[in-house]
């Protein structure tokens, strides 16, 4: 086989982050008096992309974007935001229950867990991550699960690749690949760290391709078998 270590990505990889955040998010909208249209989901959707897209350009910090989306979320829609932090945290434990999987995703990892030690890397909130892996079956398939919060670094850092390449033993590189749906933080931060990769592009997300050249490219998490077991 030609890799030994997987790295898998959550969100939009192996989890329905789409169909999570809508899950929170309804629980949030229906508790706080937002307007129930659609278009508040997706207005809420490229905002909370955005912020954290800033977090992995380190442009603002883990605290700041948490402290304050939701203020700025409810300054657009004439929301009052509580004072005390309680949106936040209806969000966050709505989110932490919705545990949707990708196709294909519990059937794909069980069968490669059988032949290769695999790791989830992932940004996000430790308690909210690990709490959405084991609910979805996927946690005991996984060696262990590398969050950006608990490794104070994220993808696509250098520092965020080099927690995890330590907690592993310092593996030969060439054994190892990435499998993730985000260029900017999955794609890029295997490359910039010399380990080989693999776009996911099950749901159509319009990202910037020159942010990287990943190493294959797939549209379904079965087309794995045909990459990870093909010979060197």
């Amino acid at each position: 086989m030609k890799y030994r270590y997987l790295l898998f990505d959550a969100d939009q990889t192996l989890l329905d982050f789409t169909k999570a955040q809508r899950s929170a998010l309804s629980v949030v909208l229906e508790k706080y008096g937002f307007p129930k249209e659609e278009s508040v989901f997706e207005d809420f959707r490229v905002f909370n992309d955005e912020m954290w897209k800033r977090f992995e350009r380190k442009e603002i910090s883990k605290s700041e974007l948490i402290r304050t989306r939701f203020v700025l979320f409810c300054q657009k829609y004439g929301i009052e935001h509580p004072s005390d932090g309680t949106l936040e945290k209806t969000y966050q434990e709505a989110l932490s229950n919705a545990a949707f999987l990708m196709p294909d995703a519990l059937e794909v990892c069980g069968r490669l867990s059988r032949h290769f030690r695999m790791y989830i890397v992932t940004n996000g909130l430790a308690t909210t991550q690990y709490q959405r892996l084991e609910l979805s079956g996927l946690r005991p398939l996984f060696q262990d699960v590398f969050v950006s919060e608990s490794l104070h670094a994220q993808k696509p850092s250098i520092e965020y690749f080099e927690a995890v390449y330590e907690a592993l033993g310092k593996p030969d590189k060439k054994d190892m690949i990435i499998i993730g749906d985000s260029l900017r933080s999955d794609i890029k931060g295997g490359e910039m760290f010399g380990i080989d990769t693999c776009h996911v592009k099950i749901h159509s997300v319009k990202e910037d391709e020159s942010l990287a050249s990943p190493t294959y490219t797939i549209t379904s998490l079965k087309e794995l078998y045909t990459i990870l077991y093909e010979q060197p």
